[in-house]
C-alpha cells in the first residue's frame, strides 16, 4: 500500500531484466494480514512478474535490516549481507521527490557484489513507510 513503493516499480522491473541470469529478484510482502490473493492482485495491477514471498514473521526483514518500504538488500552468493537501504534518492523527503534519481545505490551494490567486491556504500537510508507500524 506504499505509494513510494509502488512508484518503483518500473525502476525493479528495469533492474530485474537488466540483471535477468546475474541476480534474483523476490518482492517480499512483510504486512501480516496480506492474502495471497490481494497480493496476486498488486503484482498484476503494478505488472510485477519477479517472484513474490509473504513474510508475515518478519524473518526477510530482520534478516535483510529493513525498516521501510521501499527498502532493499542485496547478498552475496555466500549468503552475507553486503547491502541494505534505498533504491536511489529519488525522494528527498516524503512528500519530496526529485524528477529522477542522482544516485543509484542499489544498482551500484549489484555491479560491485556481481564483481566480487563489497560495495562501496553498505547502507543508505530508505525514505518510504515503515514496517515497524506493520509488527
Amino acid at each position: 500500500d506504499c505509494p513510494i513503493s509502488n512508484r518503483y516499480a518500473p525502476t525493479i522491473q528495469r533492474l530485474q531484466a537488466e540483471y535477468a541470469g546475474r541476480a534474483a529478484f523476490w518482492l517480499v510482502y512483510p504486512d501480516p494480514d496480506e492474502s495471497p490473493d490481494k497480493i496476486k492482485k498488486h503484482e498484476q495491477e503494478y505488472s510485477y512478474t519477479l517472484s513474490a514471498l509473504r513474510d508475515p514473521n518478519h524473518e526477510l526483514v530482520r534478516l535483510s535490516q529493513a525498516e521501510i518500504t521501499p527498502e532493499v538488500a542485496v547478498f552475496s552468493s555466500r549468503g552475507e549481507l553486503a547491502y541494505h537501504g534505498r533504491i536511489d534518492n529519488l525522494y528527498e523527503s516524503l512528500s519530496r521527490a526529485r524528477s529522477a534519481p542522482t544516485t543509484h545505490e542499489l544498482s551500484d551494490a549489484l555491479q560491485d557484489v556481481l564483481s566480487g567486491k563489497t560495495p562501496r556504500i553498505a547502507t543508505a537510508s530508505a525514505i518510504g513507510c515503515s514496517i515497524s507500524d506493520m509488527r
